[in-house]
């Protein structure tokens, strides 16, 4: 098969070579402001009379070639600015021919700022230009909102919805397709993912580092196509964003409500050009973030159908207090080098470490399945406490993140050829971590009296009951469970090459680039969990407890501060080897441990056809995939693991087309269809087997999981009223198959596509007499036609272009509504996982002299989060946040501002069918950043 894709390759370039070329005139030069420093990307620059035109690249740049001897007048396009035309010659030599368009652009953020304005205008000329359906935020726009990480960044872009942790957004969906079935990219290059999934957390990442983001929704053939929802690239700074030096120093503070902290954060960035030729970039980014979170969970509920069915909770209720600090540095280092008049080079380094050290106590009442022998009903329940837990985790888990690129591109007339090598590295080490437990056994025996659990409030429940109650929070009643130290990593890590050649050309009268390329990624994924479980109940409480409760506590019962993990921390080494449960550290060290070896080769043939007012991209690429993996299987009676290992390789074709057609100046039309392919998640089709005896059930992966399969079909409209604004509406359709979903099977129902094989024939013989008879298998599944459908809206208007009484504001907003179904083996339709129905922004700003103003909010629809049972399975409850943020420039070089993220104090909420059961309530506060940014 990979000669197969060379051949196709190669007969693509020679049809390449074999088509009609005319004369190999050229005008060229360069976009930029009036002050001819920031380059203009997006810019249309157009031969008036003849169907020729060009949009400009990131530095501003254009090319235009073969065109016939004559004289032109060639005219720029750019929302935000007048056009601008100039007359030109052509006489069979190449000819350079700069603009510079609207007023003098000085430096506040990352690039080119005249404040929110030139971030809208910059935006919308990047998504105006581009040949494919793509969202912009220019990098003005993450410094206008106040977003600490990436995704929170992204949360605004239409289509996009993030999940939380600790309430800083860390995963993206996009259309409703959940973050390990999209892709992340940083300057082209795949980011790898340092968790055991393929989705890529957006929360290590800072956004100073970036120069802008860009959300590529419908993909062309020279883009991977691993991505059911579209691909998200993270593009750093150039020293040739600008010219001549740069320097800008960021300063500031964020204070939370609930921690009472300051948090502080600083950014640095440098950039200089020698001699028009060579650009060094960099950037450095450190933050001290310090929050604290208030959580309670429940469990399970359980259905009681003796006289009026209704739901009820019969697993356990636990309160958890965070105190949490996140320290992130981040260090971009970037050199360009025109090493001559046909060639640049460059080099693009990033480096991310994000370490987060955390600190959880837990609270919880253990066997609420004792309330069936109580009174309970919809609202409350009164029965015998069984077991109370106490527990402490103390963690240190730091991520790290790097990608090296090294490439070029190089012009020889009409041909250009660009390539590259990169390494992508990803790790997570939570080996720096104890989690100890203290339990107060046999409650009923000492305390026959009853509680009552009020759960009439369902996000704050209340217990209630008297002494004892006050036995439950005596220190002294609690005995050591265990003592668990875990030293887990994960490795992610990935070598690309990558060549791609174009030449433009004309095929008759109509304008074409012909493009075809080459790439290879090696892949190499690995898990190595490790704990260690001691036991032992002569250790007590009290000697490891210091303050009784958590001050300012939100929620319905008192919250103790204990254990506490700096008395709990002493025990690490204390421990005897009879101490050791050897079955349980044996069992959860060996289990998920895997090695996964991915290689991809894949292949592209395709062309830019000018017809006209329409622009068509159409081609097709192929990707053939080898992946190797190693798991074990895991007996827990019999303390072994015996290795076990799987290959496949399996090809895909993969067509698409993008077409744009221009009825007039102001008004585009958009179509695209393309095919993707998504491989299973590591954690899903790591060939491993755990065989719980214990509780007669088996927990598998399935190596043999078919890839996720998708048609996706756009189709959308474009309308720019005025000078800075544009109207879109699209909708969308994806009709995908072999959809993964987690399934647990009794054993007689488990379907043929599960492998077995691996699991010993004494456990599925049937017969119980040996004490292993296994009756439940979970694991992973493919299903089998899904879809999800959908339309989006997206406004954005300078009120000023409307009404001068209006000048300076600014207005934006975006809906996005969508519906999927996918449905399971047992028949049941469900929705796609993390995908919310309803999506919309909104934002207001003023933008004029020195003030800088916006207030936004976001709002994210209830979501499918896990599946569990029918009208049980877990779902995210709706969210809206609100964030303001105010600028004022005190002079062309130093800058302060005031910003306010979650204003009205919204919690998250997480619920089991209804929202009358709860699963999972977090309060997170409101959080204030105070600020300045000095440049030169």
């Amino acid at each position: 098969m990979q000669t197969n894709i060379g051949r196709l390759i190669a007969l693509g370039l020679i049809s390449v070579s074999a088509a009609h070329v005319a004369a190999a005139d050229v005008i060229q030069g360069t976009v930029t402001d009036a002050s001819g420093d920031a380059p203009l990307q997006g810019a249309i620059v157009s031969v008036d009379g003849i169907n020729r035109s060009a949009t400009t690249g990131r530095y501003g740049d254009y090319r235009l070639s073969d065109l016939p001897p004559g004289t032109y007048s060639v005219s720029v396009s750019y929302i935000g600015a007048d056009p601008v035309s100039q007359t030109v010659t052509i006489d069979g030599a190449d000819t350079v021919l700069d603009f510079t368009l609207g007023s003098d652009v000085r430096y506040l953020d990352n690039i080119l700022v005249v404040g929110s304005a030139a971030a809208q205008a910059g935006a919308i000329n990047q998504q105006r230009a581009s040949n494919a359906i793509i969202n912009v935020i220019d990098s003005d726009g993450l410094g206008n909102f106040p977003d600490t990480t990436v995704a929170d960044s992204l949360a605004r872009v239409p289509g996009l919805s993030i999940e939380t942790d600790q309430g800083e957004g860390r995963y993206v969906s996009i259309r409703g397709i959940n973050t390990d079935l999209i892709a992340a990219s940083i300057n082209g290059v795949r980011t790898p993912s340092p968790e055991d999934r393929r989705g890529v957390l957006l929360d290590g990442v800072p956004s100073d580092l970036l120069d802008g983001i860009e959300v590529q929704k419908s993909l062309t053939p020279d883009v991977d196509a691993d991505s059911l929802g579209g691909v998200i690239n993270l593009k750093t700074i150039s020293a040739f964003d600008r010219d001549g030096r740069f320097i800008r120093a960021k300063l500031e503070g964020a204070w939370n409500e609930i921690s009472e902290e300051v948090s502080p954060k600083a950014t640095l960035t440098y950039s200089n050009t020698f001699n028009d030729t060579f650009g060094v970039a960099l950037s450095v980014n450190y933050q001290d973030l310090r929050i604290e979170s208030h959580n309670n969970e429940m469990g399970e509920w359980g259905l009681d159908e003796d006289v009026s069915p209704f739901y009820f909770p019969n697993d356990d209720y636990e309160q958890r207090w965070y105190g949490i600090n996140r320290e992130r540095i981040g260090l971009v280092a970037n050199f360009d080098w025109r090493a001559s008049e046909n060639t640049d080079l460059y080099l693009r380094t990033l480096f991310n470490n994000y370490e987060d050290d955390e600190v959880r106590n837990k609270f919880e009442f253990r066997d609420l399945d004792d309330a069936e022998d109580g009174t309970i009903n919809e609202t409350n329940a009164v029965f015998g406490l069984n077991e109370v837990d106490a527990e402490v985790r103390a963690r240190r888990e730091v991520r790290k993140i790097q990608t090296i690129a090294l490439g070029g591109e190089t012009q020889w007339g009409d041909w250009q050829t660009d390539y590259e090598v990169s390494y992508a590295y990803a790790e997570e080490d939570d080996s720096d971590n104890h989690d100890v437990t203290f339990r107060f056994k046999k409650i009923q025996k000492a305390f026959p009296e009853d509680v009552t659990f009020d759960y009439s409030n369902p996000k704050k429940p209340v217990f209630s009951g008297g002494a004892l109650l006050d036995a439950v929070y005596d220190p002294a009643n609690y005995d050591l469970d265990a003592f668990e130290q875990e030293f887990t990593v994960n490795e992610d890590t990935e070598w690309t090459g990558k060549f791609n050649v174009s030449k433009d050309s004309l095929v008759g009268n109509t304008p074409v680039t012909w493009k075809a390329g080459l790439k290879y990624r090696d892949r190499e994924k690995t898990r190595d969990v490790n704990l260690l479980i001691y036991e032992d109940d002569s250790i007590n409480l009290a000697d490891y407890a210091r303050d009784s409760f958590i001050s300012g506590w939100r929620l319905g019962n008192p919250q103790p501060t204990w254990p506490d993990p700096g008395l709990t921390r002493q025990l690490r080494g204390t421990f005897g080897p009879g101490d050791l449960d050897e079955e349980g550290s044996f069992f959860d060290s060996n289990g998920e441990d895997y090695k996964i070896d991915e290689k991809i080769l894949a292949g592209y043939g395709m062309g830019t056809f000018d017809i006209g007012r329409l622009t068509l991209v159409a081609g097709v690429r192929f990707e053939q995939t080898d992946v190797n993996l190693e798991g074990r299987v895991v007996l827990e009676d019999e303390l072994t693991a015996t290795p076990t290992k799987f290959s496949n390789d399996y090809t895909n074709v993969l067509p698409s087309v993008n077409a744009k057609y221009e009825f007039t100046d102001k008004l585009i039309g958009r179509a695209a269809y393309y095919a993707a392919v998504v491989r299973p998640a590591f954690g899903e089709m790591a060939p491993f087997i755990f065989i719980n005896d214990d509780r007669d059930e088996a927990e598998i992966g399935n190596p043999g999981l078919d890839p996720l399969e998708a048609n996706n079909f756009d189709l959308g409209i474009e309308f720019y009223p005025t000078k800075l604004s544009v109207i879109s509406a699209g909708v969308f359709y994806k009709d995908i198959s072999n959809a993964i979903f987690p399934a647990t099977f009794d054993i007689a129902d488990v379907p043929g596509s599960v492998d077995l094989s691996g699991i010993p024939a004494e456990f599925l013989n049937g017969d119980d007499t040996d004490g292993g008879e296994i009756e439940e298998i979970s694991t992973f599944i493919n299903v089998g036609s899904s879809k999800i459908m959908g339309i989006e809206f997206n406004y954005v208007q300078s009120l000023g272009d409307l009404t001068s009484a209006l000048d300076g504001f600014l207005l934006s907003g975006n809906l996005t509504i969508t519906d999927s179904e996918a449905t399971l083996p047992d028949g049941r339709d469900v929705p796609f996982l993390k995908q919310s129905d309803t999506i919309w922004n909104i934002a207001i700003g003023y933008d004029k002299g020195p003030w800088d103003l916006r207030v936004s909010a976001n709002y994210r629809g209830d979501y499918l989060d896990e599946l569990v049972a029918p009208n049980l399975d877990r779902m995210t409850n709706d969210r809206t946040l609100v964030e303001a943020s105010a600028k004022y420039k005190i002079n062309d070089n130093m800058q302060i501002y005031l910003e306010g993220k979650n204003l009205t104090d919204e919690p998250e909420y997480y619920y089991f069918g209804d929202e009358r059961r709860l699963s999972q309530y977090d309060e997170f506060g409101t959080t204030v950043v105070f600020g300045a940014r000095l440049t030169y």
